[in-house]
């Protein structure tokens, strides 16, 4: 009997760490496609946004304009050149979205309550943590304008924290979820004038 608790010991020993290294393999995977479908959206944004910006000029009515790319609808581009990351920003957000780039979760640019959600795969949010006060965050819209801001506080929120999140009284905010997602790491921005 004993042999026989012993063997079903080291079979279940040897379950969870497949399991463990599955799950490892599994999210490098779901990293790497974020990266990929987020570098190929990000090509054909800027390619839109280079091309509106030779071709006419067009009148700010205080509403984001989007531009419909490869099925998914942006509104611009996210850079933070201190962490050497630029990236499309989608529309509308749901858990789906966020697999591929991160999403427009709350607020506007033209109101100064934007808030932008994603998912802290590595080549996503994953690095928001590593932001400090002064640190500078560039939002271009596809129309080409410029909307600079300023890092001026981190901040851990419950997940729960949602008003919190949209009611900060901030120009923009970037978040992402912990590992395991009990709480959100938030990065509250002021807005830089004149950053065209």
């Amino acid at each position: 009997m004993r042999k026989w608790i012993g063997v079903i010991c080291i079979f279940l020993g040897v379950v969870c760490i497949l399991s463990a290294v599955g799950f490892v393999v599994y999210n490098r995977w779901e990293n790497k496609n974020a990266e990929e479908v987020a570098q190929s959206l990000l090509e054909d944004v800027q390619s839109i946004i280079d091309e509106k910006q030779l071709g006419s000029s067009l009148l700010d009515d205080m509403e984001m304009t989007t531009v419909k790319v490869d099925g998914y609808d942006c509104i611009g581009i996210l850079s933070v050149p201190v962490l050497n990351l630029e990236l499309p920003v989608l529309t509308d957000w749901s858990y789906a979205k966020l697999k591929e780039a991160p999403c427009h979760y709350y607020g506007s640019y033209y109101e100064k309550d934007f808030v932008i959600a994603a998912h802290n795969y590595k080549s996503h949010f994953g690095r928001l943590s590593q932001l400090q006060a002064g640190d500078i965050v560039i939002f271009t819209d596809v129309n080409g304008a410029d909307h600079g801001y300023e890092v001026v506080l981190l901040e851990t929120l419950p997940k729960e924290a949602t008003q919190e999140m949209i009611a900060s009284g901030f120009a923009l905010s970037l978040y992402t979820c912990t590992p395991g997602g009990a709480s959100r790491v938030t990065v509250r921005c002021n807005a830089v004038e004149d950053s065209n």
